[in-house]
């Protein structure tokens, strides 16, 4: 072996993971951490009152609907089943009413007026079936390893995992140097995508823009996630829900991670949004 090519690789790798640096690896891992990322777009901002607080802004909830599917990635046999009582047949109702307070913490107010509405938000839950399900299905290590790191991919741009640069292009070239040596520093990242996970992502449009001219601006959306291991979707969304609130309507700047508050949170009684107007011709 050349020693100077291989003291050269060794140095390379020591810059990338000071580049990079890791989250922490205990708190990326652990099943009782939510994990946050929030963008905005299109110019969105919050505007700011005299005393520090946000000025109020008002929504209607719109069904975005239950996302569950098989990665696309695999090919071979299916992991075991995955009906999941907590999540399969909650319905709507219950959904808005674990977020309506946490987003009222943020200023933002349900209304049933189309006319003064400032956004629609739509809602849409469910749970990734990660690669651990699939864990002795039989494949070739080879195989397996390039079907894993695609399936990792996917989940992580449905979760918001792809904030993190160990999901950048290359993730599934397992001859991409970089990103092996990123999948070593994310290893938590990495471990975290890998489990079943519940969530939740909410899409924030211009309802005015929507409702009168029939354009669709996206101004901001927040996805957050919880290993489904040893939780309940139901009972536990209304903590996700206040630990992901603080960065409703704002950019988080990278993938959060937060333990969720014990005890209960009061989420008080469903209120109802009304029904949009057609628009006027």
């Amino acid at each position: 072996m050349n020693v100077s090519h291989g003291i050269k690789r060794a140095v390379w790798a020591l810059l990338c993971i000071v580049a990079f640096p890791a989250p922490s690896l205990r708190a990326a891992s652990s099943s009782e951490i939510t994990a946050v990322s929030s963008r905005v777009f299109n110019g969105y901002r919050r505007t700011t009152l005299a005393d520090g607080s946000f000025r109020p802004e008002t929504y209607g909830l719109a069904i975005g609907g239950f996302l569950s599917r098989s990665p696309a990635a695999l090919e071979g046999p299916a992991p075991a089943s995955t009906r999941d009582g907590t999540i399969d047949y909650i319905s709507f109702a219950s959904i808005a009413r674990a977020i309506e307070d946490p987003l009222a913490v943020q200023k933002y107010v349900p209304t049933g007026e189309p006319k003064t509405a400032d956004l629609l938000i739509v809602v849409f839950w469910g749970r990734t079936i990660g690669t651990n399900a699939f864990a002795g299905s039989g494949m070739s290590q080879t195989t397996w390893g390039v079907s894993r790191d695609k399936i990792d991919a996917q989940n992580a741009r449905l979760l918001g995992f792809d904030a993190e640069r160990v999901f950048d292009q290359g993730f599934d070239d397992p001859a991409n140097m970089m990103s092996n040596i990123r999948k070593q520093v994310y290893s938590g990242t990495i471990d975290a995508i890998e489990d079943d996970r519940y969530f939740i992502i909410l899409q924030a449009f211009d309802f005015q823009s929507a409702w009168k001219q029939r354009k669709i601006n996206l101004l901001w959306e927040t996805r957050f996630s919880l290993s489904q291991r040893h939780h309940d979707f139901g009972k536990d969304l209304p903590r996700m829900a206040q630990v992901a609130s603080q960065f409703f309507g704002q950019d988080s700047h990278g993938l959060i991670n937060k333990e969720i508050p014990s005890g209960q949170v009061d989420v008080g009684q469903v209120k109802s949004l009304g029904e949009a107007e057609e628009p006027k011709k």
